[in-house]
């Protein structure tokens, strides 16, 4: 698995956390410890997207989003990235 790969299963696998707990939250709504874990599953999703964003470019259209210009083209394309 390469390095574009691994950081891509990071970001589905704390997606899959984050999803998991808001459906859990749903029915369970003040669960603390529910809500703790949710707290902490949204960190590390937000994470996992920052170092995709980092290495690979954005993943989505919000990361896309700069300061001063939209960035989403900014990058090189997928296919122009070396691996």
């Amino acid at each position: 698995m390469n390095d574009k790969e691994r950081l891509l299963t990071r970001v589905r696998v704390a997606f899959f956390k984050l999803t998991e707990a808001s459906l859990f939250l749903d029915t369970h709504p003040t669960d603390s410890k529910a809500l703790a874990y949710m707290e902490a599953a949204c960190r590390e999703f937000e994470e996992a997207k920052a170092a995709y964003a980092e290495y690979c470019g954005p993943l989505t259209l919000c990361d896309g989003v700069g300061k001063d210009c939209w960035n989403w083209i900014a990058a090189p394309w997928p296919w122009q990235m070396e691996v």
